[in-house]
C-alpha cells in the first residue's frame, strides 16, 4: 500500500480509501509493541505534546499511551482554557508557535470547529485533530472502523445506524464521512427532528453513491442493521436549555431491543455514556464499544508513527 501523503491529520474528509485502510493496516502491525510483545521503539527519539482545550478522558490517554508504548516521551497540558496562557489571553496561533519547539508532533483537542485545520497550517510540525468543537474527530472515526472491520470483518456491505443528536456529534459526522468511501454501504440516521445531519455530509454521502434514509424511529431502524452507533446528547455544545431538554433521554438503547432483530449488530458508542445506552447491552454478544477504547491506542500509535516517518519496514514489522 502507499503511504497517505499528509503532514497533519485534521479531517477524515481529506483521507480516501486507499489511506484509510493504509492506517487501519499500520495499527495492527503496530499492535504487538502495544501490547509489550515486541522491542522495537519505533518513535524513541519522539516527543508528543497533547495539548487539550476540552475534557477528555479515552482520547488523551490512548494518545499518551501509544507515545510511551512505542518509546517516545510525553508532554502535556489539559484543560488549556484554565491552566495555560490561553486563559491570559494567548491565540491559538501564537500556542503552536510556541509548543511547535518543546515537541515532534500535537494532539490538539479544541472547541472550535477548523482549529486543527489552522493549527496545521502554522505549525512546524504534524497537527493530529483529537476534536474540533462540532466539526470532525478524524482519530476517533479511525478507530471506529478498525473496530467494524475486527467486529463485522469488512467495511463493505454494512448498513449503518447512526442514532442520537448527529447535528452536534463530531464523531457520527466523521465515521460518515470515513464509511462513504466503501463499497454498498448504507446509512440510516436516527434523529428527532431539527437534530439532523448537516446537508453537506448528506450531500457528499450521496454523490459517493452510498444510500440513507432519515427516521425517527430507533427500534424500527434496528431491524437487520450490522452496527449501531450510539452518540451521547452532547449538553456543553447546547447555548439553549430548552433545546437540549427536546432531545436529553430521547433515545435508549437496550438489549431488548436489539434481540428483536434477526442479525447480532456490532454496537459501538464514542463514550461516555449517560442516558443513551444501557448497561444491559454491556454483555450483548456484539458488544463492542469499550473493544473501541483499546483500539484507540492502535490508531493513535499508527498516526504518530506515519507522520513522523518511522516506516514499518524499518522496524521489521
Amino acid at each position: 500500500m502507499v503511504k497517505p501523503l499528509c503532514k497533519s491529520i485534521t479531517g477524515i474528509k481529506n483521507l480516501n480509501r486507499e489511506d484509510i485502510e493504509y492506517i487501519l493496516e499500520l495499527a495492527e502491525k503496530l499492535e504487538p509493541i502495544i501490547l509489550g510483545r515486541s522491542e522495537l521503539q519505533p518513535l524513541k527519539d519522539k516527543t508528543l505534546c497533547t495539548f487539550f482545550y476540552e475534557p477528555s478522558t479515552r482520547t488523551r490517554l490512548s494518545f499518551e499511551s501509544a507515545m510511551w508504548a512505542l518509546g517516545g516521551r510525553v508532554i502535556s497540558m489539559a484543560d488549556a482554557q484554565k491552566t495555560s496562557s490561553v486563559w491570559k489571553g494567548e491565540t491559538l496561533a501564537d500556542t503552536i508557535r510556541t509548543i511547535e519547539n518543546y515537541c515532534h508532533i500535537i494532539a490538539l483537542r479544541h472547541f472550535e470547529a477548523g482549529a486543527a485545520e489552522e493549527a496545521a497550517r502554522i505549525s512546524r510540525v504534524p497537527v493530529i485533530n483529537a476534536g474540533d468543537g462540532p466539526n470532525e474527530h478524524p482519530t476517533q472515526t479511525l478507530l471506529d472502523m478498525l473496530t467494524i472491520r475486527r467486529e463485522r470483518g469488512t467495511l463493505d456491505n454494512l448498513r449503518i445506524v447512526l442514532c442520537g443528536d448527529l447535528k452536534h456529534t463530531r464523531s457520527t459526522n466523521s465515521l460518515t464521512l470515513g464509511m462513504s468511501n466503501f463499497d454498498n454501504v448504507e446509512f440510516t440516521f436516527v434523529r428527532p427532528k431539527g437534530f439532523e445531519t448537516s446537508r453537506w455530509i448528506l450531500d457528499l454521502v450521496k454523490e459517493r453513491g452510498c444510500r440513507y434514509t432519515e427516521s425517527e424511529d430507533l427500534q424500527e431502524s434496528l431491524i437487520g442493521a450490522d452496527v449501531v452507533y450510539m452518540c451521547r446528547i452532547q449538553k456543553e455544545r447546547f447555548d439553549d436549555p430548552e433545546a437540549f431538554d427536546a432531545i436529553d433521554g430521547k433515545y435508549c438503547l437496550t438489549r431488548e431491543m436489539l434481540e428483536r432483530s434477526p442479525k447480532i449488530a456490532a454496537v459501538l458508542h464514542h463514550l461516555p455514556r449517560v442516558k443513551e445506552l444501557d448497561v444491559s447491552v454491556d454483555d450483548y454478544p456484539g458488544c463492542a464499544y469499550f473493544r473501541q477504547t483499546y483500539n484507540g491506542v492502535l490508531i493513535r500509535a499508527a498516526l504518530m508513527t506515519m507522520l513522523l516517518d518511522r516506516e514499518p519496514a524499518e522496524f521489521g514489522l
